[in-house]
């Protein structure tokens, strides 16, 4: 008997569900051996191998070890079946009520597989009936089941009628709270527990009053709750950790969220840490830590999932890194991650963007057309795609084939990204057609930035008093639109109107820089210098400065597979790099070259208030 016990043990340790390879051969062998016959222990044990077997043929073998003996097993045999599919195991509850009454373990099996609220009142009259329903085993269980269908009030009535209340019983209701959305009633249940005084908190309890304060972005509490975590010594679990950074994170506190990611050591660390950290870099935009912690994440031999795919691909797409994302999108199909649905349309919709951002169409296209699912958002980033790099026959074509043959709806992100296609390719009369369907046939307001996109259409094409009548139809939804305007009077040369532009830009700016920055540039442009002076002295007597400087990326070396690559990214007027001297020596040439090319010369502006 020994010797059996030892594999029994050892699978019933296994967190995987054992399969018909091992599970069929182990039943002849107890079977033959009459051990199990002799042995209730190795009937409990075989019985609850095949209850949690993940293949539905194996769960028809319970029934007949339980039900066709000539006397019936043991208790703990029937409740080890209990943990089957509801319809499979309530046939073994029936078998069980026959030769005994139900205890503290018969419950929550059933509970937690009940399919619906009244088959969960049901058993929980009949806990009731049996004198189990306070039981706190059982009640912890029926309270988990009664917030995960909704039933509030059900729990709370439950939760006041236990005459005492342990730490898992605790963790039921602030958990469930949280997972049902009822945010108010978990914090107070959390409240209650600490000034109950009676029950310490668990890790448990930790992460779910944390989950509230990331859904509700209350970074007051959550901080209260940190210092919680630290007084009770929960600053070394991961799953506190990884609370704490998912918390930090979504708060955008993202130099906190580092804090707590570096004082855990790399090697407690778990895919969910690292995905945690990446999030808060990828929701604070910061494409470039993004980046450099996914290498990391590398080094240290953790293997990413869909979560950090979605978290990498859209810093890939933003820093134009098409190299590393080339490797990423070869992890995903070497790993098997595309396969079997373990790649959501969230993923895939990131590794198109990716593809398309960094000008890469063609296997932006062949993703496209790969997907299993696609979602509106899937068709706005191929459009767009198609869009920016100027192919806007192709951008209207998956439109039509988007509306007429798919039959989706288009949204607002649809619509600009076709009138910056007919933007971009100079389709003017198709993106006038496409402001006036996007009122009259789908039901859709346009916005400052489609107004600004036909602006900036019909400047180019150099219909200005067109795009002068769609700024003043926009009226105060479009106001910012006459930026597009004065950029299409300055490209043509038409000074009148492009100071006109700016002063109307002036007057529904009052309070931001980009109307007096433009203003100022349009008179350097004319050459009206004293203007200029003027503009310039009244914005530093009003403490107006340009909001944030631009920034951009660049990828230098590397082979052809994208190994060997290193990103540098640059701010305006930044002298951080440890070879700016030589950057700002080669971009002065440029500079002066681009003013000796005649055909630039006559549009480049030579100054302007960026350079004071």
């Amino acid at each position: 008997m020994a010797a059996l016990r030892v594999p029994l043990r050892a699978i019933l340790a296994t967190p995987r569900a054992a399969g018909p390879r091992l599970l069929l051969p182990l039943h002849a062998h107890l079977l033959v051996s009459g051990r199990l016959a002799a042995s209730p222990a190795a009937l409990t044990s075989l019985v609850s191998l095949y209850a949690r077997a993940a293949a539905p043929a194996l769960h028809r073998h319970v029934a007949p070890l339980l039900l066709d003996r000539p006397s019936p097993p043991p208790l703990p045999c029937f409740n080890a079946g209990l943990s089957l599919p509801h319809p499979l195991a309530l046939a073994v509850f029936r078998g069980l009520r026959h030769a005994y009454s139900p205890d503290a373990f018969s419950f929550p099996p059933l509970v937690s597989s009940a399919p619906s609220p009244p088959h969960l009142l049901a058993l929980h009259a009949l806990a009731l009936r049996c004198g189990l329903a306070h039981d706190l085993f059982c009640a912890s269980a029926m309270l988990r089941s009664c917030l995960r269908f909704g039933l509030a009030d059900h729990a709370r009535r439950l939760f006041g009628e236990l005459p005492r209340r342990d730490v898992v019983v605790w963790n039921a209701m602030v958990n469930g709270f949280a997972r049902l959305g009822c945010f108010g009633h978990a914090v107070e249940c959390f409240r209650m527990m600490r000034e109950d005084g009676e029950v310490e908190i668990s890790s448990f309890t930790v992460t779910g009053i944390l989950s509230v304060c990331t859904a509700t972005a209350d970074l007051g509490h959550g901080a209260a709750v940190h210092g919680l975590v630290v007084k009770s010594a929960f600053d070394q679990e991961v799953s506190v950790c990884n609370a704490l950074v998912d918390l930090y994170g979504k708060c955008h506190k993202v130099d906190d969220a580092a804090m707590v990611f570096e004082g855990m050591a790399d090697i407690v660390k778990d895919l969910f840490s690292w995905n945690s950290m990446l999030s808060a870099l990828h929701y604070s935009a910061d494409h470039a830590g993004t980046m450099k912690l996914f290498s990391r994440m590398r080094r240290v031999a953790v293997w990413p999932d869909a979560v950090t795919v979605a978290a990498v691909l859209p810093a890939c797409a933003q820093t134009a890194a098409l190299q590393v994302g080339r490797e990423v999108h070869g992890y995903i199909v070497t790993s098997g991650l595309a396969c079997h649905g373990a790649l959501d349309s969230f993923a895939c919709n990131a590794l198109v963007d990716m593809y398309a951002k960094s000008g890469a169409l063609d296997e932006a296209r062949r993703i496209f057309d790969r997907m299993q699912q696609r979602d509106v958002a899937s068709w706005n980033i191929m459009i767009d795609g198609y869009a920016s790099h100027g192919h806007g026959k192709e951008a209207l074509e998956l439109f039509c084939q988007m509306t007429e043959v798919e039959r989706f709806l288009p949204d607002e992100i649809t619509l600009l990204g076709a009138l910056s296609a007919c933007s971009h390719s100079g389709l003017v009369e198709e993106g006038k057609n496409f402001l006036k369907r996007m009122k009259e046939e789908f039901s859709l307001e346009p916005q400052l930035e489609h107004y600004a996109c036909v602006t900036d259409m019909l400047g180019r094409a150099g219909r200005l008093e067109e795009a002068r009548k769609v700024v003043e139809d926009a009226g105060d939804v479009g106001v910012g639109a006459w930026r597009t305007y004065l950029a299409a009077c300055r490209m043509h040369g038409d000074k009148e109107r492009a100071q006109e532009a700016a002063r109307m830009l002036m007057t529904t700016e009052q309070s931001e820089s980009g109307g007096w920055v433009l203003l100022a540039n349009t008179y350097g442009w004319e050459g009206n210098f004293d203007e200029l002076e003027e503009v310039r002295g009244e914005m530093k007597r009003r403490g107006v400065q340009k909001a944030a400087p631009g920034c951009s990326w660049v990828e230098v070396g590397g082979d052809d597979r994208g190994s060997g690559a290193v990103m540098h990214a640059f701010v305006s007027g930044d002298r951080g790099h440890p070879e700016a001297d030589m950057i700002y020596e080669m971009l002065h040439a440029l500079i002066s070259w681009m003013r000796d090319c005649s055909h630039l010369s006559n549009t480049t502006p030579l100054y302007s208030v960026e350079h004071s």
